[in-house]
């Protein structure tokens, strides 16, 4: 089945668009989540956890790509996993998401870390503002450190919209990061 058909069965509140979506689409969504979270039940969780947003986006959302939006989903899911086991009153202890150009150097004493940690938090604050799209190619490249042209391949973009995006959302976050007083 398509992935147009998969939209057309969700428009039309058809459960079987869940069924369909998750023959297609559940082995990619494990294999994202664990990126982010440790145990294989987080990761089946937020598999479910993005079906039921699917089902609740669609309509009235109708997504071009449902690959990158269920991507993006799953990213989304995932990270809230980890931040909701990290919650100070929780105990745990949050494990930031690198990003190579931001976060390049490790720190050496209490303020770098300090530093480390309120860049990392307000690159994941910057990263909610984007749009579906924008934020699933740039966690693509500088997260999964896919290449622009691996990109634009798997998610049926043109290399030059890619390329632009990144430009665009990395010219976005440096004056969000200065706007933060980070950079």
């Amino acid at each position: 089945m398509t992935d147009q058909q998969i939209i057309s069965l969700f428009q039309a509140r058809d459960e079987r668009a869940v069924r369909e979506t998750a023959q297609r689409y559940s082995s990619m969504i494990l294999r994202t989540a664990l990126r982010y979270v440790r145990s294989t039940e987080d990761a089946e969780e937020c598999v479910s956890d993005v079906m039921l947003e699917l089902w609740q986006k669609i309509p009235p959302l109708e997504p071009n790509n449902l690959e990158a939006l269920i991507v993006t989903l799953t990213q989304r899911k995932a990270l809230d996993r980890v931040r909701h086991a990290a919650a100070d009153k929780r105990g745990g202890q949050m494990q930031a998401v690198a990003l190579e150009d931001v976060t390049a150097a490790a720190p050496e004493n209490v303020e770098d870390t300090v530093h480390q940690h309120a860049l990392t938090e307000a690159v994941e604050r910057f990263l909610d503002t984007l749009s579906d799209d924008a934020q699933t190619i740039f966690v693509e490249r500088f997260h999964n450190e896919t290449k622009p042209s691996e990109i634009a391949r798997k998610f049926g973009l043109s290399g030059v919209h890619v390329r632009k995006s990144l430009m665009q959302t990395r010219k976005k976050l440096r004056q969000y990061l200065k706007e933060e007083g980070l950079l």
